[in-house]
């Protein structure tokens, strides 16, 4: 082999080792990057059954809401309708 091309066989090599060495830090911060997403994936499927969950509880508090209106309606009419039927009493 000629001295030209050993030299350019080791410009080779050092630029391949030099991409290689690129690409090994481009791996480890692209590993960094996607243990991040992942942790900020769970952190939203947390808050997202939490807001779920949260959701629920409001929707069965305005059902429990609508059935203690329609029986605080019911009492106020049955308390009404017996104090009618008091002053409609003599005592006398």
């Amino acid at each position: 082999m000629s001295i030209e091309k050993i030299e350019r066989l080791e410009a080779l090599i050092t630029l391949t080792l030099e991409v290689l060495s690129n690409l090994h830090t481009e791996k480890s911060s692209l590993e960094q990057q996607v243990q991040e997403l992942e942790k900020e994936k769970k952190a939203a499927l947390k808050e997202n059954k939490e807001a779920k969950d949260s959701l629920e509880k409001l929707k069965q508090l305005k059902v429990s809401h609508h059935k203690l209106e329609k029986d605080r309606a019911s009492v106020r009419l049955k308390v009404q309708n017996a104090l009618q039927k008091i002053e409609k009493m003599d005592f006398s």
